[in-house]
């Protein structure tokens, strides 16, 4: 039975050969559509089932619902009914009717007679759902637990209560002492010791180690987001020498693969994408660059205040570097639309969203909650928001920036002015043909605008504030950009003159230099800075630069000092050094949380992007401040604290438990790290394995971005926020309209279709058999276990090579064997397709 290639069969009835494979090797294939629901609903079932960590439910369920439904009536400024209901001892002490919360005794609390309607109907505006009442019945069943950190909850006071300074995210670091326990024969560094006394608490030990060829491939697809090949497993697992691990994790973190895997995480926190957005979304060729500084950031183990002082100011860095203006790319990073004519709503949802990811990125804190009003559940005030933004408020976006050194652009002015005199007089009749067509271009463009934006682009340009300068910019980008450009509309026979002196100034092209590289940039206005307020506020006070009140009494909450430097206010240079501050409490415990979350799949706290009240608690807040500590103490070498991980039993642990049941009651979150999460691979890790091991693979690092069909990594496939790729959306590839901490990881009955009937899948299998089908394997198995270990990482099972074996082998004599090569694609095809594949143990 034969099929052609030119038609690639179908998955299903109509390939026989692949259905029975399938059904050989079953037990490693997890793409059914319907056992993979039904394993999401029932492991969605279990967990909701299980009462929550009483302080957590508290700030996630209980605080929310008091703050925006009770505590206008019933707190600090008004108390209907003589009733406060900001505090546990005013819960307590009730109102006119008596206590309102009595602990442990649903039946006998006023609250919940009353959100449920039976006799006072709270609150008046609407009843709660059945799910928040439900919450309240919890809490109060559990005890009505109120954490002494959170104080009594305000409706938006304008003030720092004293409470609010005492929630841990805002506490001072101080480097805690480490767990010592006479019984732990199992801890290797620090880090194992205070995990080893979380377990212990809980009666609780870790999983054993995972054995040397999970560990090896694991290690690969963290570090460098691609497969290890046979031989760097065998180098590992041979390697007897009790200094193997630690070398091997030296060997990666030197590897250039190493920073084009990191660099993606970064990415997705700064929304990184290389298209405008809206419906446009046209495609930005120059970011490039800041995603090449990224990735170079990571592979030399730049320190963290360095890192984030050259993207938040790279610009007011005094040194002669294009790198710096190229990582002030970040403040490029926002949406445009192309065709607002709404240039000042449009510039300040730009300045908000600038301010919203910086503080999501640096602080871990939602803030953009406080834009409108003092933020309901954290401290943060209104103030606090645009004193924020204020750092931000005279940038200029830039794309008139050469990315080159003083002495590269000016030799670059010197071999230009050679070629402007040779070619000044075609150029001269050039101008004289189209100089009509951008004048009336340039009216056209303006007149579409407002008459105060108008009125901006028409001032001279040292007589414009920075907010001014920048409604001139988008009226030019429109200029540019809208209608096919000045020259859409020229002429047939201006167009026909145009094109021949064109082509006589191309003949001078041997003389002009090569153009230098166009950066996509920011850097201050130089005339005034436009003034931050706060808007509908009836208030037009210029709020100066500052910093989280709720930090005022520490340090590190003193007011901004702004450096001296030309051309700039240095006002961003100051944000990054506070940021950067080994005093900052805040700042310093989210980056250090961030790393641990892409080792272990979930972070100490576990909303990276959210330390406030909304977030959830660390798991482990002593370990979290000692890593930070110490993180700072190593010169906040990011390359070190990833070694202090990877060495760690902690991480080292295998995936199974021998008391997996057990343990899943008492913690179903395994957020005590007592064995190794399952992971399936990241979107980009998915693709590049199968080109990987397909030796597909393109090695190059840096560069322009590609078109999908390109085998190189995905970090260098084009990225587009409404159209991205096809297949890395497929498997939630971060699409850069937001800042992402941490991807869904969605399971999808497209997913599936695309890896079993997709083209892109099957070519990868095609191209895998091929290379297999070249090497020259004395025997099937020895081509079958070649195959096995590249994909799985392991040796094949006796049971799955003699099923692989019997699948594809046509003939064997003494001398000679063949193999069916349809069926060899299917059998990669298969290998491609199984849970050994797409996840890691």
């Amino acid at each position: 039975m034969e099929h052609s290639r030119q038609n690639p069969p179908t998955f299903g009835p109509r390939n026989g050969y692949f259905s029975m494979f399938l059904n050989r090797i079953r037990s490693t294939i997890s793409w059914g559509c319907a056992v993979l629901l039904f394993a999401v609903i029932v492991r969605g079932s279990a967990a909701d089932e299980r009462p929550a960590d009483a302080t957590a439910h508290f700030e996630q369920h209980i605080r929310p619902l008091l703050v925006t439904k009770c505590v206008k009536c019933h707190g600090e400024k008004k108390q209907e009914g003589k009733l406060r209901l900001d505090s546990r001892e005013a819960m307590l002490r009730g109102g006119e009717s008596g206590p309102s919360v009595v602990p442990g005794e649903i039946a006998e609390s006023l609250l919940i007679e009353a959100i449920k309607y039976e006799s006072f109907e709270m609150p008046p505006t609407g009843q709660l759902s059945a799910k928040d009442i439900a919450q309240f019945e919890q809490w109060i069943a559990a005890g009505a637990v109120w954490p002494e950190s959170t104080g009594t909850l305000r409706e938006g006071s304008g003030a720092i209560a004293p409470s609010d300074r005492e929630w841990w995210a805002f506490q001072p670091l101080v480097k805690p002492e480490v767990p010592a326990d006479a019984n732990d024969n199992w801890s290797r560094n620090e880090i194992d010791r205070f995990v080893f006394a979380r377990l212990a608490e809980k009666g609780m030990h870790a999983a054993p180690q995972a054995d040397r060829n999970t560990l090896v491939r694991r290690l690969y697809f963290d570090l460098l987001g691609v497969p290890p090949t046979p031989d760097e497993i065998d180098a590992f697992v041979n390697d007897e020498s009790p200094e193997a691990w630690e070398k091997l994790i030296d060997q990666l973190l030197d590897d250039e693969r190493y920073g084009e895997h990191w660099a993606r995480y970064w990415l997705d926190l700064v929304r990184f994408a290389e298209s405008d957005g809206w419906n446009q979304d046209a495609f930005r060729p120059n970011l490039w660059r800041y995603r090449d500084y990224v990735i170079h950031s990571f592979n030399n183990d730049k320190p963290y205040p360095e890192f984030v002082r050259q993207q938040l100011a790279g610009d007011e860095i005094q040194e002669d570097n294009p790198e710096n203006l190229a990582a002030a790319g970040y403040l490029r990073l926002g949406i445009y639309e192309y065709n607002q004519r709404d240039a000042r709503g449009h510039w300040n949802d730009i300045m908000n969203e600038m301010t919203d990811v910086t503080a999501d990125v640096f602080l871990g804190m939602g803030m953009a909650c406080a834009r409108c009003h003092d933020h309901k559940f954290d401290p943060l005030l209104q103030v606090d928001y645009f004193k924020l933004r204020a750092f931000f408020e005279p940038i200029s976006w830039r794309d008139d920036i050469a990315g080159a050194t003083q002495a590269e652009q000016v030799e670059y002015r010197k071999q230009l002015a050679v070629w402007e005199e040779a070619t000044k007089e075609i150029r001269d009749q050039i101008e004289a043909i189209v100089g009509p067509y951008h004048d009336r271009k340039w009216k056209s463009t303006a007149e579409k605008f407002p008459l105060d934006i108008q009125a901006c682009f028409y001032k001279p340009v040292e007589e414009r504030t920075s907010w001014e300068n920048q409604m001139a910019y988008l009226v030019t980008r429109q200029f540019y950009e809208e209608g096919g450009g000045p020259l859409s509309g020229i002429k047939k026979e201006d167009k026909e003159k145009y094109d021949a002196l064109n082509k006589e100034l191309a003949a001078f092209d041997n003389i002009k230099p090569k153009p230098l590289p166009e950066l996509t940039t920011a850097t201050d206005f130089a005339g005034t800075p436009a003034p931050t307020v706060i808007p509908d506020s009836g208030d037009d006070t210029p709020i100066e630069p500052g910093f989280l009140a709720v930090l005022s009494e520490q340090p590190v909450g003193e007011s901004p000092s702004f450096p001296q430097l030309p051309q700039s206010t240095g006002r961003r240079t100051a944000l990054a050094e506070w940021i950067g501050r080994a005093d900052n409490p805040l700042t310093m415990r989210v980056i250090v949380n961030r790393i641990w979350q892409e080792h272990f799949g979930q972070g100490i706290v576990s909303t990276a992007n959210d330390f406030g009240h909304l977030g959830q608690l660390p798991t482990h807040p002593e370990l979290l401040d000692w890593l930070t500590v110490t993180f700072i103490a190593d010169g906040w070498s990011i390359k070190r604290l990833h070694k202090r991980i990877l060495m760690s039993e902690t991480w080292q642990q295998s995936a199974y438990h021998p008391q997996a049941a057990e343990y899943q009651e008492k913690d179903p979150a395994e957020s005590l790290l007592w064995r190794s999460r399952v992971r399936r691979l990241k979107a980009e890790q998915i693709r590049d394995a199968m080109l990987a091991i397909s030796g597909e693979l393109q090695s190059k690092v840096g560069g322009s971005s590609v078109d999908a069909k390109t085998p190189r990594r995905s970090l260098y496939v084009k990225s587009f926020r409404n159209t991205p790729d096809t297949f890395l959306a497929a498997f939630d590839v971060a699409n850069g309209l937001k800042s992402v901490a941490e991807r869904n990881s969605t399971t999808t009955p497209t997913q599936s279709l695309m890896m079993i009937n997709g083209d892109y899948a099957l070519g990868r299998a095609q191209k895998l058999a091929e290379q297999l089908a070249k090497n020259k394997f004395t025997t099937p198995d020895e081509m079958l276990r070649h195959a096995f270990r590249l994909a799985w990482g392991r040796f094949p099972a006796d049971s799955e090579l003699s099923s692989a074996h019997q699948f594809i082998a046509a003939a064997t004599a003494e001398d000679q064997w063949t193999f069916d090569r349809d069926r060899l694609v299917d059998f990669c095809h298969v290998l491609l397709n199984s849970n050994e594949f797409l996840y890691v143990d």
